[in-house]
């Protein structure tokens, strides 16, 4: 009996180191695989990365730094498409699926600008598929995600000019240049609202606070002379 006894602890300790060895195996291999996987990201080599970060989540699905390595890379082969000025929908659609399972596995702040940044180009290359696309709600996540992001902004503002909506557009491009007077495209598009109103002397305003911020962005200039010029001529005709 006593025999027994001990055989079966001796099995239970087995079974224990057993597993062991495989739990450590299979970190090793995920390991590996895993710096594998970064040095291919680091050198740009995002097919082979991708390959590698895969590996580890095929084994562990919830492994965090597999799955940041795996969301970058589609990131940034999507960028490279977006550089390169091919259709990048199905790769931002990727991409933006990989932060989401990112999102569930790390809840740091890590990701989130990049998060936001995907969701941003997925919003505009859907509407360069089909202009009716319906993007607010990528655009209002982004914005959750990362409030600073005023490319999200932004093209929010243009699709509620073009529902419409100028009252909240406008509100939209004046909080970009409060918080970013850099932001060109918030000058411009704001400008633009005033001036096919024909409010010319707001679109002045606008277009030389924004020349006056960016001395060297050719739009503002043109669009500042465009509207200094129709002003003189509105003095010296006796319209204004």
């Amino acid at each position: 009996m006593q025999c027994r006894v001990v055989y079966n602890r001796l099995y239970s300790i087995i079974e224990v180191l057993a597993a062991m060895f495989v739990v450590a195996v299979l970190c090793a291999c995920n390991q590996g695989d895993l710096n594998r996987g970064d040095e291919a990201l680091r050198i740009g080599d995002y097919d082979r990365a991708i390959v590698n970060f895969s590996k580890v989540l095929d084994m562990e699905p919830t492994n965090r730094d597999a799955r940041y390595g795996l969301a970058i890379a589609y990131y940034a082969i999507a960028e490279d498409k977006e550089r390169l000025k091919e259709n990048t929908l199905a790769f931002w659609e990727r991409t933006v699926r990989e932060f989401k399972i990112l999102s569930v596995v790390d809840s740091s702040e890590k990701s989130k600008p990049m998060y936001s940044t995907s969701l941003f180009y997925l919003a505009r290359a859907m509407l360069a598929e089909n202009a009716q696309s319906k993007v607010m709600p990528l655009l209002d996540r982004s914005i959750q995600l990362d409030p600073e992001n005023y490319f999200s902004y932004n093209l929010k503002a243009l699709i509620l000019a073009g529902q419409g909506d100028t009252d909240e557009a406008k509100k939209i491009y004046a909080y970009i240049v409060t918080r970013e007077p850099k932001f060109a495209s918030a000058y411009v598009n704001l400008g633009n609202l005033y001036w096919n109103v024909h409010d010319y002397e707001s679109a002045w305003d606008i277009w030389s606070m924004g020349h006056e911020a960016l001395p060297q962005d050719p739009v503002l200039a043109k669009w500042t002379r465009i509207a200094e010029d129709s002003l003189k001529a509105m003095v010296y005709s006796g319209k204004l």
